[in-house]
């Protein structure tokens, strides 16, 4: 065998680089999401039992949280038992001060997400898409307290998990099995995919797709989630701001095209 076939041999990961020093299956990802599904129908059930069955914010947010904490509970104990007993070489766990800039680039992804897709949901949707049971619940937020519950829960730990999964985990293992493209396509389908826990998110796929690819990508690009996660806490707290106070803003918009109407007048008449 030549260098040059034994180059195109070589497995994925080691080419790309990616996320190589611990190498998950597919059976320990599954076990993880696992892990917060029965953790999330578990803390449903306990919430009905105290809260009774109105479905709430707070609710809402004990239910997130034990599954999101069941979820990185389950990979802090297969970093320790399975890995490198380090979050940042099994994962790719690293936060760095200087990508808070990150945070902006994913508020700007999910606007040009949105506007993108806008023309498809109209045209599938005439009469509007079916809205997620959490982004319903979100724009009934009434107090300050609520609107922190779901910053927290939608724009901090929602990220963080999803990211040490999808990107650290699944991704990490796809490539290692696949060319990297199409380790990011697949991977990503998947992270769409998974939304479909709430049929309702089926006009959101698309849109989360490209999301998906995106933070792919750049995860692979910078070897780590130090970009992926704030992009992402970007793009959900963009969502969280406006379904929160997304009446607010309308309302501020109507003001300010009032007052530019007006001021388009005076220069009319000035002219």
């Amino acid at each position: 065998m030549t260098p040059e076939d034994a180059a195109v041999e070589e497995p994925t990961a080691a080419r790309s680089g990616y996320l190589a020093t611990t190498e998950w299956s597919l059976p320990q990802f599954i076990l993880v999401f696992a892990t917060g599904i029965v953790a999330a129908v578990a803390a449903t059930a306990a919430a009905l039992v105290i809260w009774g069955q109105d479905l709430s914010v707070s609710v809402f947010a004990f239910v997130f949280g034990v599954q999101g904490g069941a979820s990185f509970l389950a990979m802090v104990v297969l970093s320790r038992t399975r890995g490198t007993g380090s979050l940042a070489r099994d994962f790719g766990l690293r936060l760095r001060l200087g990508d808070f800039w990150a945070v902006f680039a994913g508020m700007g992804l999910q606007i040009a997400v949105a506007l993108m897709m806008a023309p498809l949901i109209q045209l599938l949707y005439p009469d509007g898409p079916p809205s997620q049971e959490v982004a319903e619940l979100t724009s009934e937020s009434s107090t300050v307290l609520d609107g922190v519950l779901i910053i927290v829960m939608v724009g901090l730990v929602a990220p963080l998990v999803e990211e040490m999964m999808f990107r650290g985990m699944l991704l990490a293992r796809a490539s290692r099995s696949m060319r990297i493209a199409w380790a990011v396509v697949v991977t990503s389908a998947v992270f769409a995919g998974v939304h479909l826990l709430d049929p309702n998110a089926i006009a959101a796929l698309p849109g989360l797709f490209i999301i998906g690819v995106v933070l792919a990508i750049v995860a692979v690009r910078r070897g780590d989630l130090s970009l992926a996660i704030p992009i992402h806490a970007g793009v959900n707290l963009t969502a969280a701001l406006i379904l929160v106070f997304g009446d607010q803003i309308a309302d501020r918009l109507t003001d300010l095209q009032e007052n530019l109407e007006q001021v388009e007048a005076v220069v009319r008449a000035l002219l």
